[in-house]
């Protein structure tokens, strides 16, 4: 294993977490039967000699390669990245500066609680699996969200979608400042549209006497497809589609790798923590 591959699983290993959930042994009076698996376990002093054994372990393999980094034959690392990158992993001293005492390594676990980094990755998983569903519901040929469209002839100066966004193009950009009104106004939902509806037409029709503004309901308002042909003929719909959904598959598949690791290692922990237990038990 390399020095930065140690440092990485090092990492994993004391700041990932999984489920809280406590565990049991057949002896109900002993303590590894009481063993509160959660971010209070780094201030009971009951768990010190458990978790010293567990940081003990989990910095292992990094100690190994810094005793290997200082022998004579030793050759630096260089990882070459996805782009093509190099970087030449630290040295032993560097490596060994990394590694906190005991002590520290506890404050720290309840500073920067494992727990609370699960829950963060389990909120990112659950956004990137949202991001997938939605992405599958918005398909090209699926209704858009379009409420109002601003054209001069074959020319879309503005559209605003049904939260009341508004993207502006050139020669609309006079629909910015009513945006910007609409803000401070705090307005929303149909008064929003109302007023961006009637203070846009004002904005525009100085300067194009000819102004056409559509409005679309749920059921009137045009697919995707039918949107992008009309207001964005050079735009390939069917390409810019599969590329964002397949990115957001690819980052929903990385983001459950990581919560999988994460999950996994927090396991491991239990595991080993409840080992010594039932062997200090027995």
């Amino acid at each position: 294993m390399s020095g930065i591959e140690s440092a990485t699983s090092a990492y994993y290993a004391t700041t990932q977490s999984g489920s809280g959930a406590g565990a049991t042994s057949g002896n109900d009076d002993s303590f590894a039967d009481n063993f509160d698996f959660s971010e209070a376990m780094y201030s009971d002093p009951a768990m010190r000699p458990y978790l010293e054994k567990y940081y003990e372990k989990a910095y292992a393999p990094m100690r190994e390669r810094i005793a290997a980094m200082r022998d004579s034959d030793y050759e630096p690392v260089t990882v070459t990245g996805p782009d093509g990158s190099t970087a030449t992993e630290l040295s032993a001293d560097q490596y060994e500066r990394m590694i906190p005492g005991f002590d520290k390594w506890l404050e720290l676990q309840q500073q920067f609680s494992p727990f609370d980094f699960e829950q963060q990755q389990a909120a990112m998983l659950e956004h990137a699996k949202q991001s997938v569903a939605t992405l599958e519901a918005r398909s090209p040929d699926s209704p858009s969200d379009v409420r109002v469209v601003f054209s001069n002839g074959d020319q879309i100066l503005g559209y605003m979608d049904e939260a009341g966004g508004v993207a502006s193009h050139s020669g609309g950009h006079a629909l910015q400042s009513v945006v910007q009104k609409a803000n401070e106004l705090g307005l929303r939902g149909q008064a929003r549209e109302d007023y961006i509806t009637r203070e846009g037409t004002k904005a525009l029709s100085g300067q194009y006497p000819n102004l056409t503004v559509n409005h679309y309901s749920d059921e009137t308002a045009p697919t995707r497809r039918e949107f992008s042909q009309k207001w964005y003929p050079n735009h390939d719909i069917d390409q810019n589609y599969a590329t964002a959904l397949a990115d957001a598959r690819e980052h929903l598949s990385q983001q459950q790798s990581q919560y999988d690791r994460m999950q996994s290692n927090m396991r491991d922990m239990q595991t080993f923590l409840l080992g010594l237990m039932e062997q200090n038990a027995a």
